[in-house]
């Protein structure tokens, strides 16, 4: 799809975005509109006849209430409407929009928005349907005075919403079609002839290096388990940074087996590698000046005759043991390795993301993840989470808990013995594995990697969460 900036527009369609009470009248002709045209997500038809061009008007809601995500969501919206009339092409008017756009929201911000809802509120993922879903709509045009920071804005607005698809595309696929080791072949396919180096811990190097996290887990599969390494350093003389993702790409829970409701999504289990990825696909393309390392901890948790035990114990990197309490919190076992990995290499800031504990689903729902962190870390999450539409909600790293991650027999056990406190828990057991001084945040997006049905520019299904607001927290830390 081709995005383009006009002053004038033959497109078939014309989509006239709209705020409450304050709608195109004299642009339609003296069409009388009922009020709530201007509603969010509302959608108002007037079909052309014959030659003449179709109007939409999608409502964006109070103006006063008006941001970048809900002109991302009006866009995700409009697309999927313009795509079901079947229109070649659709012109964006903005012209009801004046007292925000240019003043609150730059021309820039809004192009961006208005491209990521688009793209991302027409994805579709039919790669293994026999049936693919047709796409009709080719060009869109925004009715703006074309400038080379415009033109910029389109680009960018497409690197972004290609990221969060990329994320979308490996959330989707059956597991099946990724295991551990397909996730390292996506990974060095994706990034071939692009200034990244790929370095896969796998085997032998596992065991070398002490990730026993990931051996441990990952010994019940017949597809073995690996860290991959991804690098990408644009400018040397800019703070490293690590961003760590979860990678299980099916968790049955091993030997502390699952219950068979919705054990189907448990192929988004690796909806964190994915973010990473995402955002290192976002980081790559725009150029950023940065230097980033990535890390995916990828296994698959499986019962089998060797598979890790509830009491265990894991010997890490660090000298830290751990007593396995329960196979089903395997996350926080692999993460742990490549928190230590990337302390190692002299990363100044990390960010781990995972789909790591039903309890953050219960305290914050599906709309937002959760956030723990060092210094202001959880802070400039937030900040950045509210303009990517990515939400985090910060929470505490309640040091009175950590004594009940304490074990019999080791260090610390991955697990707690009571039913309270359990996403708090899983991020103190993670700060065990940062070393002092480094900055660092966890993110719990269990709520927020599935969406239950289609809303704005979130479409049904894994949604691809965290690419956006993780790319921005690389630049937002870069400058």
């Amino acid at each position: 799809m081709k995005f383009t900036l006009t002053s004038t527009s033959a497109a078939k369609v014309t989509v006239y975005a709209v705020s409450k009470g304050n709608l195109p009248v004299k642009q339609l002709g003296g069409y009388e509109l009922k009020e709530h045209a201007g509603d969010k997500g509302a959608l108002t038809w007037l079909y052309g006849r014959e030659s003449e061009s179709h109007k939409l008007l999608i409502g964006l809601g109070d103006e006063a209430k008006l941001g970048l995500d809900q002109i991302r969501a009006a866009a995700g919206v409009a697309g999927r409407a313009v795509e079901k009339e079947q229109a070649a092409s659709a012109a964006i008017d903005f012209s009801m929009l004046s007292g925000v756009i240019g003043s609150k929201i730059s021309e820039a911000e809004a192009a961006t928005a208005w491209v990521e809802g688009w793209l991302l509120g027409t994805y579709a993922f039919d790669k293994y349907k026999s049936k693919k879903k047709q796409r009709h709509t080719e060009t869109v045009e925004l009715l703006l005075t074309a400038s080379q920071e415009l033109e910029e804005a389109l680009l960018l607005g497409s690197i972004r919403a290609e990221g969060t698809k990329l994320a979308r595309d490996l959330g989707n696929e059956p597991p099946n079609f990724l295991r551990p080791g397909d996730m390292v072949e996506r990974v060095i396919e994706r990034f071939k002839d692009t200034p990244v180096q790929v370095d896969v811990f796998k085997g032998e190097r596992l065991e070398e290096h002490q990730m026993n996290g990931l051996i441990a887990v990952g010994k019940g599969s017949k597809y073995p388990p690996a860290l991959i390494e991804m690098r990408y350093c644009s400018d040397p003389s800019k703070p490293l940074i690590a961003l760590v993702g979860k990678g299980i790409t099916f968790d049955t829970g091993g030997i502390s087996l699952k219950s068979g409701r919705n054990l189907s999504d448990m192929r988004i289990d690796m909806g964190g590698s994915a973010a990473v990825i995402g955002a290192l696909d976002i980081i790559v393309k725009s150029k950023l000046q940065a230097n980033v390392v990535v890390f995916v901890a990828t296994a698959e948790n499986m019962p089998d005759g060797a598979s890790m035990l509830p009491g265990e114990v894991i010997r890490y990197a660090n000298g830290l043991t751990v007593q396995v309490g329960n196979t089903d919190a395997e996350g926080r076992l692999v993460l742990a390795d490549a928190l230590i990995r990337a302390c190692k290499l002299g990363a100044e800031q990390i960010v781990d993301i995972a789909t790591l504990t039903g309890a953050c689903v219960s305290a914050l729902g599906n709309k937002m993840a959760g956030v723990w962190g060092t210094d202001d870390m959880a802070d400039v999450l937030q900040t950045l989470g509210l303009k990517s539409g990515e939400r985090v909600w910060p929470m505490p790293l309640e040091d009175e808990y950590d004594d009940l991650l304490k074990s019999q027999y080791a260090d610390l056990c991955n697990i707690t013995g009571v039913a309270y406190a359990g996403a708090i828990t899983a991020a103190l057991f993670l700060r065990r594995f940062v070393e002092a001084g480094t900055k660092w945040a966890h993110v719990d997006m269990a709520g927020p990697m599935d969406a239950g049905s289609t809303s704005g520019y979130v479409v049904e299904g894994p949604t691809g969460y965290g690419a956006r607001l993780l790319a921005d927290f690389v630049a937002e830390r870069s400058k």
